[in-house]
């Protein structure tokens, strides 16, 4: 896929999942399945099916989503159904609402039937919205209420994808005209952190690297605290790492000292 395209370029699959409980790890499972397929802003196609996780599901679980037993009963067990939703996904960007809790999900069940985990660029739409909007609180009802959004999140898994598919619409006009365009700015902005989103760091932290070394100043682009893209030249002093994110450490052509988090870099070059 090549990131450097438009983001209006890419197919996007907004999905969710309803699970028996909150930790994978744990052995909670996946109980329904929801997805669906834009181009540019058209639905194109869906993907939907319950899934029978082989276990009872708890009534705290229940109370949520208000899938019972009964109504999976019937319903395919995942390794039925997981190459029909692999291949639904194929050749498009993932975007959920918490995309780490529904890939955590997602690449658990995969392991225990022995599949390699999922490796596709994945956009978590929380992150965009926690970095556009201010809200006191940032669960997909409070992103739907604060749009006027006509859907309700209503934890069944179709329900929510269309919900967070209307969020990060919404999100996207609100940043228009802001210097985002291509799909390697919105990865590394709002991308979940797994291998897509490191291979697309590291050549940003090799040329920060030999920057340092040479004592050099950068012409950097970036993604601003005010949330508009803006250009400056910087000298970089060193990179340090917190709470698995990248931070630059640097000094401007004015001799102002700044702290830049590495993903809202979205270009470098050495002058």
């Amino acid at each position: 896929m090549n990131l450097k395209k438009s983001i209006e370029e890419i197919d996007l699959v907004f999905f969710d999942l309803e699970t028996t409980g909150l930790k994978a790890e744990d052995g909670d499972s996946i109980c329904e399945i929801g997805a669906l397929k834009v181009r540019t802003v058209n639905i194109i196609d869906k993907f939907y099916s319950l899934v029978n996780p082989k276990k009872s599901v708890p009534y705290e679980a229940y109370r949520i989503h208000k899938i019972s037993d009964e109504e999976l009963h019937n319903a395919p067990y995942f390794e039925e159904v997981i190459e029909k939703f692999l291949q639904f996904l194929h050749n498009s960007v993932v975007c959920a609402y918490n995309a780490e809790f529904d890939m955590d999900f997602l690449n658990q069940e995969l392991s225990r039937i022995h599949y390699p985990p999922l490796e596709l660029p994945v956009l978590d739409i929380l992150s965009m919205a926690r970095k556009t909007i201010r809200l006191p609180r940032y669960n997909l009802a409070a992103i739907i209420s604060f749009f006027h959004i006509e859907t309700k999140a209503s934890h069944r898994a179709l329900e929510d994808a269309y919900g967070t598919l209307q969020a990060f619409f919404k999100l996207k006009e609100t940043v228009k005209g802001r210097g985002l365009d291509s799909l390697q700015d919105f990865i590394s902005l709002y991308g979940l952190n797994n291998k897509v989103f490191r291979l697309q760091e590291k050549p940003k932290i090799l040329l920060l690297k030999e920057a340092i070394t040479k004592g050099v100043f950068i012409d950097i682009r970036y993604f601003s605290y005010e949330s508009i893209v803006e250009h400056q030249k910087v000298k970089p002093i060193h990179l340090s790492r917190e709470n698995n994110n990248f931070y630059l450490w640097c000094r401007s052509a004015k001799d102002a000292h700044c702290r830049i988090q590495l993903n809202r870099i979205l270009a470098i070059d050495i002058v």
